[in-house]
């Protein structure tokens, strides 16, 4: 699943070391030019979420310390065994589509919600000590567009990946709109016998531009980038409608790359 997925970053790299893409590109690197398609490694999107964690006040819910110390061979032993537990957990195991605003034809913004505390450190997530609630919302169709391109003719050369997340004035506006959304639903009556404070960011991140600046400094990729092949018959169209690259005989691409704009949720059983 992940390495489908994932290809939206190496299928232009692909392309593009083997000759096929933006000529100026190509030339810059040293690499002859054998059919020029200028899309190849633009259009690129992903989802962006941010994470708001929680307190848990009542015990025994998150996992922070039900899967910690002795308590994580207990959790070992229960997969074995039941096939129950936290080792069975998806990325997620609650999931809602929501509208940020009522005139709306579909929902916008997906939330979710992962039963324990998540701490960042350098990169690396980690079971909080304290037990919490995680809830991450991401903007369902993203307008905000990157690229994806390689820095030299080395293969073994990771590409630049430049996103360009929350380039668009209305991927800002909905990623507030979601951090509010969340808040609304952790400050329900029915979720407060379960959770209290909010520990990130925190209330006091309470205006448009505060929410704004959490955003930039706090959300991650969800993994779904995609199309930087993508389908069409426009000047910046890689593949046609049979997934066949426009003007090379016998070449397809069947991965995330293809897709025109980014659909509205996970992208795996659409790949």
């Amino acid at each position: 699943e992940m390495c489908i997925r994932d290809r939206a970053i190496n299928s232009p790299q692909v392309l593009e070391l083997s000759g096929i893409g933006d000529r100026s590109i190509l030339e810059e690197k040293g690499i002859k030019l054998v059919h020029e398609l200028k899309g190849v490694g633009e259009n690129l999107r992903d989802h962006l979420g941010p994470r708001l964690v929680y307190n848990i006040t009542k015990p025994g819910i998150a996992y922070n310390d039900k899967a910690r110390g002795v308590n994580l061979i207990k959790q070992v032993l229960k997969y074995v065994f039941k096939r129950d537990g936290f080792l069975t957990l998806p990325s997620a195991p609650v999931i809602g589509f929501f509208k940020t605003r009522k005139e709306l034809s579909a929902p916008d913004v997906q939330v979710h919600f992962i039963p324990y505390k998540v701490v960042l450190n350098n990169g690396k997530r980690t079971l909080g000590k304290q037990p919490g609630i995680t809830c991450t919302v991401n903007q369902n169709l993203p307008e905000s567009k990157g690229s994806i391109h390689i820095k030299s003719a080395n293969p073994e050369e990771y590409p630049s990946i430049k996103y360009n997340f929350l380039s668009s004035q209305l991927d800002r506006d909905t990623l507030i709109a979601g951090v509010k959304l969340i808040r609304k639903l952790m400050q329900s009556e029915p979720m407060k016998e379960f959770c209290d404070d909010e520990i990130q960011p925190g209330y006091e991140f309470s205006s448009d531009a505060q929410i704004l600046d959490f955003v930039k400094n706090k959300a991650e990729t969800l993994y779904h980038p995609s199309g930087t092949c993508k389908m069409g018959f426009d000047e910046n169209a890689v593949v046609d409608k049979n997934l066949k690259v426009h003007g090379i005989k016998g070449l397809r691409i069947a991965d995330a790359s293809i897709m025109p704009t980014l659909i509205s949720g996970n992208t795996n059983a659409a790949c």
